[in-house]
């Protein structure tokens, strides 16, 4: 209680100590973490606060975000002041970066925007944004919220504010480009097998020696882009070539020419604990996710016949989905493998969605089973499955006169729109999806992702094929995948920090039938 007391305490100096306009650039930072119609509200630094507290993303325990804000605001000296005054604790504090590294260049850029550059600016998208809108005393960062409305503007697509910040500031353009560059090596980082849309695993900018031309990597990842996403058949045709392609290469490679990368050790007592988390009925006006039980079920089977302990938590809303969670955490993982996480949900770009409409960021749902967190995992694969939209592009609600709701057609496990893995080793994130795009599920036989991906473990892990190797027969699986109408595809999209392969022992027993 006394210290809960004493962080507010916190929060009232810093809330008296900002100005106004300090106060929306703060509700711009966090634009990314909480919901756009919470923060049209926002009229003081108190009533940011306490919204952030509300999503268990500022606390006594935690006030790293704070910090940042700070930081990233220049507010140097208040940072001193408070952590000198001991008004908050510093032992082990660091910096989150919870602010991407895409919203600090849009506030960086502001910085640097005078009024006559904004009217310019305004001036140049009179074609493009509502009139009405433009004519209204707009900030410059409320501008780029309404272009990211518009689809004008985004972590992935900044060609359009280069266009125009290379007119108005050209010395400005330089930024840009080197947050583009950066971008670029990110994805390197992370390797993510026959995506269409690269999300960088981790944060953390580079130096200004960095700013150089784009590279060919930019091209080849548009043209992934496109054939992983392009509709109709001939896509299919062009996909199953270059599926045999990689096949070929890549998991002969993996097995025999690279015979020094090592393999997690697969020798404990047990296995580990597959918790499953299956939201199914949602009390906040998202439909039902008919067809998940199949899912659940398939799950259940598959990872009982690989040795795991199955948990099954059913319809959890944000603050049941941490904290079965931190249950796990708090568990003793010392005799076992490794740990797997299955979460069947709606979701968007940031996360998943929780029966109550709350948002768990996927940095959230990982962080903690983290090291500092869970000990007993260190050094052990932490592997999470996520079946859940990441965005609303391609919805079935596109062509409700061909397809009504009682025929048997995919769904989408979308929300209402708007992280990648930390920067912590031993990590699997598969995605059933790409950002921005939504995940198919049919009433009667469940996803296509989960779905391909219990087929694929039972036919390829008795073969001692490593669990890469398998996501990458899912991602082919599914990318040929479609409806009736040829039109809707998916592609998902694994991301990792594993630093072995992951080979699950051959059960002993018959695989589980179909």
């Amino acid at each position: 209680m006394q210290t809960d007391l004493e962080f507010q305490r916190v929060l009232l100096k810093v809330q008296a100590s900002l100005t106004v306009d300090e106060v929306q650039d703060l509700v711009f930072l966090c634009s990314d973490l909480l919901c756009l119609k919470d923060l049209s509200t926002v009229t003081s630094a108190g009533h940011l606060f306490s919204l952030l507290e509300n999503r268990d993303l500022l606390s006594w325990e935690d006030p790293s975000l704070l910090l940042e804000l700070l930081r990233i605001l220049k507010r140097n000296s208040l940072i001193r002041n408070l952590t000198s005054e001991d008004f908050m604790p510093t032992n082990g504090t660091t910096y989150s970066q919870q602010i991407s590294p895409y919203r600090q260049l849009l506030y960086e850029l502001s910085e640097f925007i005078c009024e006559q550059d904004l009217k310019d600016i305004k001036f140049l998208l009179l074609k493009t944004l509502p009139r009405k809108k433009l004519e209204k005393d707009m900030t410059l960062l409320q501008l780029f919220l309404e272009m990211e409305k518009e689809d004008l503007l985004d972590e992935n697509n900044l060609d359009v504010l280069q266009k125009i910040i290379a007119d108005i500031n050209p010395s400005l353009e330089k930024r840009i480009i080197q947050y583009k560059t950066e971008n670029c090596e990110m994805g390197r980082m992370v390797i993510a097998q026959e995506i269409g849309d690269i999300t960088p695993a981790l944060y953390s900018p580079a130096p200004l020696s960095l700013v150089t031309s784009l590279t060919s990597v930019d091209i080849m990842e548009e043209q992934v882009d496109r054939l992983s996403l392009t509709e109709g058949a001939a896509a299919v045709s062009r996909d199953q070539s270059l599926h045999s392609v990689i096949k070929n290469e890549s998991l002969n490679m993996s097995v025999t020419e690279n015979p020094e990368i090592q393999q997690y050790e697969m020798k404990g007592e047990k296995r580990g604990v597959c918790l499953i988390i299956n939201n199914c009925d949602f009390n906040c006006g998202l439909r039902k996710r008919d067809g998940t039980d199949i899912d659940k079920k398939s799950l259940e089977v598959v990872f009982q016949w690989l040795g795991f302990e199955v948990l099954t938590k059913q319809n959890c809303d944000r603050h049941q989905i941490l904290q079965v969670l931190r249950d796990l955490a708090a568990c003793d993982h010392t005799s076992t493998d490794c740990v797997v996480c299955c979460v069947l949900s709606h979701g968007q770009i940031k996360g998943i969605v929780g029966v109550d409409g709350q948002t768990v960021t996927y940095r959230e749902l990982i962080e903690t089973l983290s090291p500092s967190q869970c000990p007993s995992l260190f050094k052990k694969p932490k592997l999470f499955f996520i079946q859940a939209c990441r965005g609303t592009d391609g919805q079935p609600a596109a062509f409700p006169q061909i397809f009504p709701d009682d025929e048997d057609m995919p769904v989408s496990d979308a929300a209402v729109p708007r992280d990648s893995i930390p920067e912590m080793a031993d990590y699997l994130l598969a995605m059933s999806t790409v950002p921005h795009y939504v995940s198919y599920r049919e009433k009667d036989n469940g996803s296509w992702f989960i779905q391909s991906l219990c087929h694929n473990l039972k036919l390829l892990v008795p073969r001692g094929f490593d669990l890469l190797s398998i996501l990458t027969q899912v991602n082919s699986d599914v990318s040929k995948k479609t409806d009736k109408s040829g039109l809707k595809k998916q592609m998902p999209q694994p991301e990792f920090t594993l630093t072995k392969r992951v080979v699950f022992p051959p059960p002993k027993t018959r695989p589980p039938l179909p």
